[in-house]
């Protein structure tokens, strides 16, 4: 199959949409005059690119007649099996769900037409990383999805702080990059190929050179993946950035770095395996310093931001991912997929729900929104199943993804001492991040409201249909997780 059916399909709905909103964007005086509401047309259109990329990813997940028909020539620059299916999935998934809580969120904004261009330009740009198969595919992905995200992270610029977390973030990112552009050149310098499937054929190389070629991937994915002291810049961009950006920047932006790990590691050095028993060790640290990070920040006297608190509650399940991946063993990479999954929509239905909370209280600091669930049993609902799914109880899907890390950490990761030191340690964090989220759940839904409890807090009708999808599916593969993971599983 030519790879221009498939880019037709995937890569270019979103990037031609992009386009058409800003054509609109720039035409929307004119269409005022002949009566066309030209921000109904731009909300309209981003939810039908955003719904269709989820369909053509969905269907090709389950359906291996549409993975060959969008397949590639092995010689081409990307390729398509099951992992890109439910990589592609799960990110334009979480955009749609973003872009329909968009429609209420973002009424009367201005530059409507590039907020959703640069949103479909992030899509395109991590279908791209997705769907690479050699690592200069994979870093022009890359930057695609990165310059989107610096400038949707200062689109509020008026508010205090914006411009000046997208400049951190835009920092600390390039930094990052450049060292994966390093690896990359002394890859093809080392080698002669930047190609996955030629570098995974070299057998048993462990010399100096692949492991600072190796080191220099690594820490160069791990500034994206927010990973152990680089994950300055998180806080800041998540706290500033619209709360539909923060849900994409954790949902998805942030699992972009771990799956670079994923093709460093899996793909292209499948024989350095001293590099997973780090990396393993390295996940450990992390959710320990995310857990850190958590309680500090209920110790703080000037604002206990509750966005700040879901950014470095994602440093913890990024810890959780690259724990799978560190393992070496296929389970280990199938856990961290589903983990992917569930920590997106988890995580993606708090921070999307922090925008709900931020307007109706009008301040980000959890005590302001003290016993707000009970004012709305809606958002108490949504709070306590997000929450809950975080923290791995069962019914939910957080808990299937983190019990399939912890039994491919214990089966997989070195000798059976580092295995079980490894499990101890992953369960340690689990219960201390349980105990931050059912604390948030204590002071949101069971403490005495700050407002009169017979003040009821308006929820837009969009915002409710996004949270209410995030929610059901969040239990739909607590009870159900088999149709999923029938899926995960055939990945590699």
């Amino acid at each position: 199959m030519a790879l221009d059916t498939y880019l037709s399909l995937i890569m270019l709905v979103p990037i031609v949409g992009a386009g058409l909103i800003v054509l609109i964007q720039q035409l929307k005086k004119y269409l005022a005059k002949i009566k066309i509401c030209a921000d109904c047309v731009n909300h309209a259109l981003a939810n039908i690119v955003a719904l269709g990329v989820f369909l053509l990813g969905i269907i090709s997940v389950f359906s291996d007649n549409w993975r060959i028909y969008l397949g590639l020539n092995s010689g081409s620059l990307m390729e398509y099996g099951m992992i890109q299916a439910v990589m592609v999935t799960i990110f334009s998934f979480l955009v749609w769900m973003a872009v329909l809580f968009s429609v209420s969120y973002m009424k009367g904004k201005e530059g409507l037409g590039y907020y959703y261009a640069l949103i479909l330009t992030l899509l395109t740009g991590l279908s791209a990383v997705t769907m690479a198969n050699n690592f200069i595919t994979l870093f022009i992905g890359w930057e695609m999805f990165a310059l989107s995200a610096y400038v949707l992270v200062a689109f509020d610029r008026v508010k205090r702080g914006a411009v000046e977390a997208s400049l951190k973030y835009f920092i600390m990112s390039t930094a990052g990059s450049m060292l994966v552009l390093l690896a990359t050149a002394l890859t093809y310098g080392y080698f002669g190929s930047v190609s996955y499937a030629v570098l995974g054929t070299f057998v048993a190389i462990n010399s100096k050179v692949v492991g600072l070629i190796v080191a220099l991937f690594i820490t160069g994915f791990a500034v994206t993946a927010a990973m152990l002291f680089l994950n300055a810049w998180l806080p800041d961009a998540h706290s500033s950035a619209p709360s539909t950006i923060s849900a994409l920047l954790s949902g998805i932006v942030v699992k972009a770095g771990a799956f670079g790990m994923y093709r460093t590691l899996h793909s292209a050095y499948p024989d350095f395996v001293a590099a997973g028993v780090v990396l393993s060790w390295l996940g450990i640290l992390t959710m320990i310093e995310g857990n850190f990070l958590v309680f500090s920040q209920f110790r703080r006297k000037d604002i206990v931001d509750f966005k700040r608190i879901l950014a470095y509650s994602t440093t913890v399940h990024l810890g959780y991912i690259i724990l799978g991946i560190g393992t070496n063993t296929m389970l280990g990479v199938q856990a961290s997929v589903f983990h992917i999954l569930t920590h997106s929509i988890g995580k993606g239905s708090l921070f999307l729900l922090s925008g709900t909370l931020i307007a109706a209280v009008g301040s980000r600091d959890i005590r302001d929104m003290t016993g707000i669930g009970r004012r709305s049993p809606f958002i108490g609902i949504i709070l306590t199943i997000g929450l809950l799914s975080l923290g791995g109880i069962p019914i939910t899907a957080g808990f299937i993804s983190k019990l399939m890390v912890v039994l491919a950490t214990f089966n997989g990761a070195g000798p059976i001492g580092n295995s079980i030191a490894l499990v101890i340690f992953a369960i340690i964090n689990s219960l201390l991040a349980l105990g931050g989220y059912l604390y948030i759940l204590k002071i949101m839904l069971f403490d005495e409201p700050v407002a009169k409890a017979d003040e009821k807090v308006k929820i837009p009708i969009f915002q409710m249909v996004s949270l209410t999808i995030l929610a059901v599916v969040i239990l739909l593969f607590g009870f159900w997780p088999n149709g999923i993971l029938q899926a995960i599983v055939g990945i590699v």
